[in-house]
């Protein structure tokens, strides 16, 4: 396996090693965490030949600048923060081949062209690396968990840094002789999810219903929601009409498990979207929860993006 390594000259704002998280951590109370958008992950990691499970870069917002001391195999998906390698524009969602001694960075101009339709604009982009990052594992995975500051970076659970390191592991589905042979591998372009400012959601009603007014659920299917500055990866909060409990007593439930994608409603009538790091339980009753294939649109929302529901039923969602 050719050894890759890369050094961080800036970290950006919050980027973090993910995965696709840890199954076996919920009895400890770390939740499963992993990539945001796991669609993007997903295709980062196909495009140059990983693992599905293989870390990635998850980038926020402002990108880092990384000078690659050996030659590389990287592919970059997700939102368009302009990728420049020695301060040229480089295609997203293809394989690329770099050589040693260039840097990579993003241009940061990402806000100016959310509004033009045809820029993926958003909230994450992933970096992938042939073989992926290494780094040790925690349950299984090596997804960063920053609130509890777990895994991730050197098992730090911190966000890159400068001055840091980072290497390649062997997660391939099939190695390369020559890195360079691995570029130009494409992710088709109808297969490309289109983020946008307003995204309709498909969400399965449920576990709670009972605890809801008829009339919660008909603002909540009929009216559109904002995504507000305070969400993070634990958690979406959104502002619109309020859903009402059929008493104060039913806006309280004992603890449940909760799931990536549940939609729960405390006592102040505003819907809060649990995310890939959210709680492993939770006291708010659950007024449904978002389709996995719908994620990744609400993943990639910024704040004053706008969010409107959808019914479904486990039947004709399959």
């Amino acid at each position: 396996m050719l050894q890759i390594h890369l050094s961080v000259l800036e970290g950006g704002l919050q980027t973090t090693l993910q995965d696709l998280g840890r199954t076996t951590g919920r009895r400890y109370g770390i939740p499963p965490g992993g990539a945001l958008d796991r669609a993007a992950h997903l295709a980062a990691n196909r495009l140059v030949l990983n693992q599905p499970q293989a870390a990635t870069l998850e980038i926020t917002l402002q990108g880092p600048r990384l000078l690659f001391e050996t030659s590389a195999l990287i592919a970059i998906t997700g939102a368009d923060f302009g990728p420049m390698l020695d301060g040229r524009p480089i295609p997203m969602w293809l394989s690329v081949f770099v050589r040693a001694g260039q840097t990579l960075e993003w241009s940061g101009d990402s806000i100016p062209r959310m509004v033009e339709p045809k820029r993926n604009w958003g909230r994450v982009c992933y970096l992938s690396l042939h073989g992926g990052f290494a780094g040790p594992q925690l349950l299984g995975s090596r997804a960063t968990y920053l609130k509890a500051k777990l895994s991730g970076y050197n098992g730090l659970g911190r966000v890159l840094q400068t001055g840091d390191t980072l290497n390649n592991t062997d997660e391939v589905l099939r190695p390369f002789r020559h890195l360079a042979e691995g570029a130009g591998r494409t992710f088709p372009e109808v297969e490309r999810p289109a983020y946008r400012e307003v995204v309709k959601l498909g969400l399965i009603p449920g576990p709670y219903e009972e605890n809801f007014s008829e009339e919660a659920y008909h603002l909540l299917f009929s009216e559109s929601f904002t995504l507000l500055q305070a969400s993070d990866r634990m958690g979406f909060r959104l502002k619109g009409p309020l859903l009402p409990h059929r008493s104060p007593e039913l806006a309280e439930i004992a603890s449940c498990a909760t799931v990536f994608g549940a939609v729960q409603v405390p006592l102040d009538g505003q819907p809060i979207v649990l995310m890939a790091d959210h709680q492993v339980t939770g006291g708010y009753p659950i007024t449904g929860t978002i389709i996995s294939s719908d994620l990744p649109l609400l993943a990639q929302l910024l704040p004053g993006g706008k969010v409107s529901f959808h019914p479904l039923s486990p039947v004709n969602w399959s």
